[in-house]
């Protein structure tokens, strides 16, 4: 009977129960893709990342949700460098993924890793129709709206105060018109910010379905691009709260230096460990 051990990291977690659930299957045996799929369609957490050997680094990741596989993900990276650490000890890691080597290291109990250059396309919608999309006024929204990809494309929408980042609800029908990304998938962030701290939340339609999610650290390292192509000045250093609406806290460091070199980190916790025979 086939095995395997996952554990349950809560990424971007301050605190227990916090930030959002990845499993890691640490050590799996040599499994094809529909098992690594089902797999995740089984322990049913936003993520599940499989830790394959590598040539070029500490581990080789392979990203799926219960849906699809995933070319690459931030939250990803940082569960997977938790339960490596765990095993090597080391604080300073090198993880393979399908679009790029990513070298991680500790910073003050954070895992840090350098964004990709931020690529950027228009969107052409009238602020009304974005507004009636939040179920919010047109004097909530500021300017631009953009899509940004950091290696996930999403649109990133600012919003001119906190309470609009609150009281916000997206129309799954409006999000299916003017959110799609461009890989077919609606995806949204909006975000204010207020001095170094950002309040933001992220949203996406999958199967049909609208669903927050807790915590995106693909949809955070778009906000970083956008900062970094509306010329916000620099350097940033910005903490970043997400899932407080859901009651599932989670929380990001991002900066940008005078270089213009993004960095994203976020805090990890193993919850638990299990063994899977099927």
């Amino acid at each position: 009977m086939p095995s395997c051990r996952y554990h349950i990291v809560n990424v971007h977690s301050e605190s227990p129960l916090s930030g959002l659930p990845v499993a890691v299957f640490d050590q799996a045996p040599a499994l094809d893709e529909a098992t690594m799929l089902a797999l995740s369609q089984q322990v049913q957490t936003a993520l599940s990342v499989f830790l394959l050997p590598s040539a070029r680094g500490h581990a080789r990741l392979a990203i799926f949700t219960p849906e699809r596989s995933l070319a690459f993900s931030p939250d990803a990276l940082f569960a997977a460098a938790s339960v490596v650490r765990e095993r090597l000890g080391e604080a300073m890691l090198t993880l393979e993924t399908a679009v790029m080597i990513a070298p991680l290291w500790l910073e003050q109990d954070r895992w840090f890793y350098q964004v990709q250059v931020p690529l950027q396309r228009e969107l052409n919608v009238r602020q009304r129709h974005l507004a009636a999309m939040l179920n919010l006024n047109e004097r909530d929204l500021d300017e631009p709206p953009l899509f940004i990809d950091c290696g996930d494309e999403w649109l990133v929408l600012p919003l001119t105060h906190p309470d609009a980042v609150k009281d916000c609800v997206p129309k799954l029908e409006d999000m299916s018109l003017h959110a799609v990304n461009s890989r077919g998938l609606p995806q949204l962030l909006v975000w204010h910010r207020s001095m170094d701290s950002v309040a933001a939340r992220s949203f996406v339609v999958r199967f049909g379905s609208l669903r927050e999610e807790p915590a995106s650290g693909a949809a955070i390292a778009a906000l970083a691009g956008y900062l970094l192509n509306t010329r916000a000045p620099l350097p940033i250093s910005l903490r970043v709260r997400q899932g407080d609406y859901l009651e599932r806290p989670a929380r990001m460091a991002l900066q940008i230096d005078d270089n213009r070199r993004i960095l994203l980190g976020g805090q990890t916790r193993i919850q638990s460990s299990v063994e899977l025979n099927w």
